[in-house]
Parts: C-alpha cells; structure tokens; sequence
C-alpha cells in the first residue's frame, strides 16, 4: 500500500513538473513555428478531398496578358474597361478586383472605368499599411489604403487584401476576416465577397456550431486561434492557367478581352479579376512550396478564392479548443510519466513511442478523414518531457538498488543474468521457474596427471587462462555460466533470457571449445606433459532455473534430470574415445552445418528409459573435418545395421573403418558391442550407464 502511494505521488509530481515545462516552452514563438510546419506537412502528403467552390471563377491578367499592354503598373485603365464590359456582358453575379486602384492614371481611362464600374455589382480590394493612421486611431491592425475617390463613388465595397502570415518563414496558412483600421471594423476581401454573394456573414458562417464535428462529447472548433483566424483549407496546390489539375476555372484576361471566353461560362458566377504576371509582389508562400513538391508560390487571388470557397461550401479545417489542448496534454504526460516510473526501460520505452506513433498516426488520420487539424506539437513535447523525467526519477530511486543488485550478482552470473535482474529486480529471490534449456559440462581430460605436474602459480595462470578461454566462448554464445568446479565448467542455454536455436548454440560452443583446448595445447602442452583434451556434454530438456541457496547467499543455477544427464554425458566420453557428446534432443535440432554420428544406445541408473547419443565431430563445411564425414556415414551404416541385429553386415564395415582410422574409438567400442551380442542374444543392445 505504501509503494503504491508513494508511486502515485512520485507520478503526480513528475507529471506537475513536465506540465509546467510544456507549458513554459509553449510561449515560445518556435513553437507555433513547428506547429504550423507538421500542417503544412499534412496538407501536402495527406489533405482531406476538398472541392472548390463551382461558382467561382478567376480571370487572371497573366504574363500573356501584360506582354500586350504597353505599361504594368498601374494596369492600364483602358483594358480594365474593356474587361469589365466583357464580364458584366456575361451577366455574372458580382466582380470582384484583386486590384489596387489608389493611384491616378490617365483621366480619361479612369473615369471611363469608374462609370463602367458603375453598371454592375462590383467590387475591389485595398491594402493596409501599418503606422500613419489618424489622430485617435491607434490600436488598429493598420490603415486602410483606400481607391481613388472616384473608384469609391462607383464601386459598391471594399475589402482588405492583407493576408496574415506567419513571421518566421512568411508562409500563408489562416484567413482572417476581420481587421479593425482606421476606418473601424473592416472585413477581408473574402469575407465582403461572401456577404454580397449570398447575404451571410463569414462570422456567422464559421460559428454556426451545428456544422463542427464531435468526438464523443467534444466539440472541435473551426477557429485555429483565439482571435478568429482560421486554416485555409486549399482545395488543391498552385493552379496555371491551362492546367490540367486547377481545382478552380480559370481564364486568361488576354481572351476574355478578345472575347474568346464563352458567356456562358461566366454568367451567375462570382468572378475574381486579379493579377498573375511574373514581375508581381501578390504572390504568396503557402504549406505546398517546398523545394521537394516543386510547387510555387501561390497568387493572391487564388488564395482569396481558396478563402471564398471554404465559406461558400462550409468546407473549413477544425481543431482544439486551447482549453481541450492542455488536457489532451495532460492525459498524455501522465500515462508517459507514469510508464516511465514505473516500468522496464524497454516496456516504457515501448510506451513511448506507441504514445508517439498513436499521436502522429491519429493526427494524420484525422486530418485526412475528418479534416481535424489535431495540435502534434505540444502533446508531443509532453511525451518527451514527461517519459525523459520518468526515466530521470526511475534512475535517481532505482539507481542504489541498481548497484546492489550489480555488486552482489556480477561477481558470479553473466552480464545478461545482471542485466536482466537490474530491469526485474523481483527475480532477487528465492525460487525459480521450469525452462526448456540446453545444459553443457565440460571437464579436462587427466586433469589430476596436469594438476601434480604444476606448482599452485603455474597451475593457477593455467586455469585462469583456461576458463577466460571457456568463459568469453559460452558467453558469446549466449550461455550462463551455472559455476566452475576445479578445471570443470557448468552452463546452460536458455536461462535466463530466451536463446533462439539454443541446441545449436551450445553445440557450436562445444565446436569452439575443443578449438580453444588445441590452441592452449600448443602453449602448455610441454609444460603440463600432454596435450589439454576438453570433453563435452550437452543435453536438452526441461529444468527448474532460478536463485537457489539460502536468504543471505544463492547461486543462479539450473537442477533437473536434464543437468544430471548433461553430467553424465560429458564423463561417458571417455569410454567411447570421444570428446564431444549429445543426447538425441539436443541432436534433434543440430542443422547440417555440423558432422555427427550416433553413437549408442544407453539407460542412466536409476532411469528405464534409454536414450540415443551421438557425437558431434566438427563442421561439416571444415576441409579439415572431411574424413570425419565419411567415418560418420560409414559408421551410422554400420550402427543401424546392428541395432538390426545384422551383425554380420556391421561388423566388415567397422573393421575396414579402423583399418584405416585406427584410433576411431566409437568403431571400437561398437565392434565389442557387436560380439557382446552375439555372446548373449537376451541381451537388448543398451548400454547401461551407472558411472561417470
């Protein structure tokens, strides 16, 4: 009960700190910048289908248009009449200009557009410029910059152009459809567009609540920030004119004006005139400019009907409230904090980047199939934040039974064992649990003849060097070391981490073994008075693994049948003249890249089962190891011609094997075996194994 409060607080306190952290670092201004990056990712690679508004309709003074006109700037008031018949010809439901009219051309052109203005529904932009209000204005986004006078007279409103952007890579990402200037509330271009096309407010467009979509019981909102702005949700990237993927229509002012443009096309529409020539300022970055998308920037007027065409269709992007942020935060920290406290490195490790890969996942699949703008930023440094002072905490409280646990246990077990009790410090008791394991012995042949020949310094340099040799091969091979005993070596595989092939392991450890036991021959072997012999034993089979001894000092061992088994096998070697031996388990899952032969059949004392050994002779793709094939398959024939009782068929075939391997021990033993049989008939071929 005690741990379980004091986990709770420790997570509590934990997850307090890394809420204020997230908390601290969401005013920072990069912060928003690294929000708005992950949309501008997200609608590149996964926008949600949006269709563009089919009542809009652009006309474009292009570079082909401008090439013909003898002057740029300001657009010749000529040809603007000019285009402005054609439309109002075509019957359309208003015209709106994307086009600054606050400087005076030639007169006569002006006041022959202005009258023309004067005949339809018209109407134009006028950008805002920052400082020089009127007395008594401050507090204003800006001042208006307004037409000429007599453009004022016959125009029938005015919106500002201004499109906010984000002042650390200056890309246009929300509308804003509200500026208070020097002139009072003014809406945005859009915005003044929308209201004369359908007699609706932007405001009252976007807050109408019964169109934002729920999870469960919350309601997510339209507006990405608390003054009103929203995303634009681009219904596709940059259009040109002819292109074959423009989400909008498109027209060039040049044909329009040579009125190659059908009426038809026009007529009801809501028609924006704006400016697309190369030379132009009215081109903005948006989320698809990128050196990788290879799409450019976007043209004022395009964005404005993006704008108009989200309100027109009730098409818009939506996301948290800041108030539904900061839980979402907060629910994410505390799971992460708490994961971190109070689990393995490796399962909060998991956690975490679950956490992390559900909150990308979730985002892009909301935003994909709901248009849900879901905030990855912030919940995101909550999950770092709260997992890297989880793991803080876990180490601070953790780290002096860490090292308890490393001093007591390194002394005795591998690496692996200490690493496994540090993250599972439950496994520091008595008791144990049932593997499936390969046990190993290994003991030197004539050990006793080395030790009398050797003074206790010699003898011990040779040990040492010895069982290093032993011990980095069981080690690499993924082997515990269960105890040494003299010139003897105990492990087993398996235990208690999982080995995958751990049959295979141990045999490949014994292949080594008897490869290191020739290399300190060639170094001792003058020196002891005969070469080192290692002999092996392997079995596999079920045992108990686990801390056994008393409270105050244990050993990690394994005990079972299988250990037992494994000893016995290791000390038989020497009756049949072999060096490394098996039982028929462990052979079961040796894979043909090792040579080995059966070798008999036995029954241990005490058991009445008998079991099948074989020997392992060395690798089968070893030039050195090729006669070991063909005494292997010679001898296997001749083995199962005795198990047969066709001792007459099995016995030519040892004979002429130790004719020519004369010091092959199993032939030997097997040819003895064959007249043992022969003498007494009852007997049902199995070795009874009653020493070591």
């Amino acid at each position: 009960m005690k741990k379980s409060f004091a986990q709770f607080v420790s997570v509590a306190l934990i997850s307090f700190v890394a809420f204020g952290i997230v908390w601290g670092l969401s005013h920072l201004k990069i912060i928003e910048s690294l929000e708005a990056t992950t949309f501008d990712l997200r609608q590149i690679a996964f926008a949600p289908e949006t269709k563009a508004s089919p009542d809009i309709v652009m006309i474009w003074l292009d570079e082909k248009t401008m090439a013909e006109l003898p002057y740029r700037s300001p657009v010749p008031r000529d040809f603007l009449t000019e285009l402005n018949n054609k439309l109002l010809e075509a019957e359309p439901k208003l015209i709106a200009y994307d086009i600054f009219l606050k400087d005076p051309s030639y007169s006569d052109y002006d006041n022959a557009l202005a009258a023309s203005f004067s005949q339809g529904q018209v109407y134009a932009v006028m950008p805002m410029r920052m400082g020089g209000c009127a007395a008594g204005k401050s507090g204003t986004d800006g001042c208006a910059d307004l037409p000429l006078p007599l453009f004022r007279e016959t125009i029938d409103g005015l919106g500002l152009a201004d499109l906010p952007f984000n002042p650390f890579d200056s890309v246009v990402r929300y509308a804003k459809y509200n500026f208070s200037t020097d002139l009072g509330k003014t809406p945005s271009f859009a915005a003044l567009i929308f209201e004369k096309a359908t007699g609706k407010s932007a405001a009252g467009t976007i807050s109408d609540d019964s169109n934002w979509p729920q999870l469960g019981s919350l309601k997510l909102t339209p507006f990405a920030k608390p003054t009103g702005e929203t995303f634009i949700r681009f219904a596709g990237p940059p259009s040109k004119i002819g292109g074959t993927s423009n989400t909008f229509k498109i027209f060039s002012a040049q044909l329009l004006a040579k009125g190659l443009v059908p009426a038809d096309w026009l007529k009801g529409k809501i028609i924006l005139v704006g400016a697309a020539y190369e030379d132009l300022q009215d081109a903005y970055l948006t989320p698809y400019f990128a050196k990788f998308t290879g799409y450019a920037r976007m043209n004022g007027v395009e964005i404005h009907s993006n704008i108009l065409s989200n309100l027109l269709t009730s098409q818009f992007y939506y996301t948290f409230e800041p108030r539904q942020l900061w839980i979402l935060a907060a629910l994410i920290i505390i799971l992460v904090a708490a994961a971190a406290s109070s689990y393995s490195p490796f399962k909060s490790s998991f956690i975490f980047l679950l956490t992390l890969g559900a909150l990308i996942g979730c985002a892009v699949l909301f935003f994909r199939r709901w248009a849900i703008v879901v905030p990855v930023v912030i919940p995101g440094l909550g999950v770092v934040t709260g997992f890297g002072l989880g793991i803080g905490w876990k180490a601070i409280t953790e780290g002096r039974q860490r090292k308890w646990i490393k001093q007591t246990f390194a002394q005795y077990v591998p690496p692996t064992v200490v690493a496994r009790l540090i993250e599972n410090p439950e496994l520091v008791k008595l008791g144990g649990e049932k593997r499936t394991i390969t046990s190993l012995f290994t003991d030197i042949a004539s050990f006793t003849s080395i030790s009398e020949r050797l003074n206790p310094d010699l003898l011990v340099k040779f040990l040492n060097e010895y069982l290093s040799r032993m011990n980095e091969i069981l080690f690499r091979h993924g082997g515990t070391i269960d105890k040494y005993e003299g010139d003897a070596v105990i492990a087993f595989f398996n235990a208690p981490l999982d080995v995958s092939d751990h049959e295979m392991a141990a045999v490949r450890s014994a292949i080594e073994i008897q490869n290191a036991s020739n290399e300190i021959t060639s170094r001792w072997e003058s020196i002891c008075g005969r070469p080192i012999l290692t002999r092996v034993g392997i079995n596999t089979g079920e045992a108990v693994v686990g801390n056994m001894g008393s409270e105050s000092r244990f050993d990690y061992t394994a005990i079972g049948d299988t250990v037992n088994l494994a000893s016995r096998l290791e000390g038989a070697n020497k009756f049949y003249g072999t060096r490394v031996m098996v039982s028929e388990r462990t052979a079961k899952a040796i894979d043909k890249s090792v040579i080995i032969r059966p070798l008999d059949r036995v029954r241990v004392k005490g058991k009445s089962d008998a079991v099948l050994l074989y020997e392992v002779m060395g690798p089968a793709d070893d030039p050195d190891f090729e006669p070991s094939r063909r005494i292997a398959d010679e001898f296997a024939s001749a083995f199962a011609k005795f198990e047969e009782r066709s001792f007459d068929e099995a016995e030519p075939i040892l004979r002429e094997l130790l004719r020519i391997y004369m010091e092959d021990g199993p032939s030997r033993e097997l040819l003895a075996r064959c007249a043992k049989a022969r003498e007494n008939p009852a007997w049902d071929l199995v070795t009874e194994l009653v020493s070591k």
